[in-house]
């Protein structure tokens, strides 16, 4: 296994593959260049310069939190709960509309009001072997966690966006790191995450397979439509499966 770098890697990979400098990207976020350059040094990742510097890398920023390894703040953190019947369903549903359908979607998720975080996941054993936080597996599945799926809920969303049908227990190897990340699976783990595959490529310096696929306009919608259901609970999400169920029918 290879142990991931710290933040200050990660971070110069990031730039690196954008071709951003820390000026640049400083400009972009608001914040002083010397807090990025400090970054790049080594210093621990501020919360608040995190926020600032998500829009501009183009990433989630519950997930550089988690690239960050700083513990998600309440605002950022997955409702938990019993979700992810609901939760599968909403992205079920959504994925088969038509265009604009999926927009109407993701805007009425986006407007409804943010749950009460339990700080439990459904679908994660009472009982699981240790998770190694130095494994880029690791590091892409608490990635997935943010969006309120464990290891239940990401084999069911893996299944829907990508077609890769593996047991729960598959992702749960992967998070503890008994199992190594492959560059077919890292295209998958983009897909689910919403993002190019070029991008976690660069950020764990893996190399995308040969002629790679890319996902359909649906599945990247139904990425971006995750992110929104993270924080509601089950009776908001019971609204947008009903939603999705209706714009379905009509």
């Amino acid at each position: 296994m290879t142990e991931l770098p710290g933040f200050a890697v990660l971070l110069t990979r990031l730039l690196h593959h954008q071709g951003q400098e820390p000026a640049e990207l400083a400009h972009r976020a608001g914040a002083d260049e010397a807090e990025v350059l400090a970054l790049l040094d080594g210093a621990a990742p501020d919360r608040a310069l995190l926020r600032r510097l998500a829009p501009a890398l183009g990433l989630d920023t519950a997930d550089l939190f988690e690239i960050a390894a700083v513990p998600l703040p309440e605002d950022l953190a997955p409702a938990g709960g019993m979700a992810t019947t609901s939760i599968v369903s909403v992205v079920r549903f959504g994925k088969a509309l038509p265009a604009d359908r999926r927009a109407e979607l993701r805007a009425f998720v986006a407007g409804l009001p943010p749950a009460r975080a339990t700080g439990r996941i459904e679908g994660l054993p009472a009982s699981a072997p240790a998770p190694d936080p130095r494994s880029a597996g690791n590091l892409l599945m608490r990635m997935v966690a943010t969006r309120n799926l464990g290891w239940t809920g990401t084999a069911k969303v893996f299944h829907l966006l990508t077609g890769r049908y593996w047991m729960s227990t598959a992702y749960g190897r992967i998070a503890s790191g008994e199992d190594r990340l492959t560059p077919d699976l890292l295209v998958d783990f983009a897909t689910v995450l919403g993002l190019p595959a070029a991008v976690p490529a660069a950020l764990l310096g893996m190399p995308l397979p040969p002629d790679a696929p890319r996902p359909d306009a649906s599945a990247t919608d139904a990425a971006l439509l995750l992110r929104g259901l993270r924080r509601l609970g089950v009776e908001q999400l019971r609204e947008a499966e009903d939603l999705a169920r209706a714009l379905q029918a009509g």
